[in-house]
């Protein structure tokens, strides 16, 4: 099994995973996924909001 290093795009610390799965792995827990949703979230709305 080969592993690589990633490096997460919210919190920005390095974690290891799987080779093979390196592409769906972007972050390195639940709750940076779910900050990351919520961040989506909130520029949908705000790019829905006229100025």
């Amino acid at each position: 099994m080969e592993y690589v290093k990633k490096t997460c795009p919210i919190c920005g610390s390095e974690f290891v995973v799987l080779k093979k799965v390196e592409e769906k792995a972007i972050y390195c827990t639940l709750e940076c996924l779910s900050s990351s949703q919520g961040k989506m979230k909130r520029e949908k709305i705000y790019s829905l909001m006229p100025v």
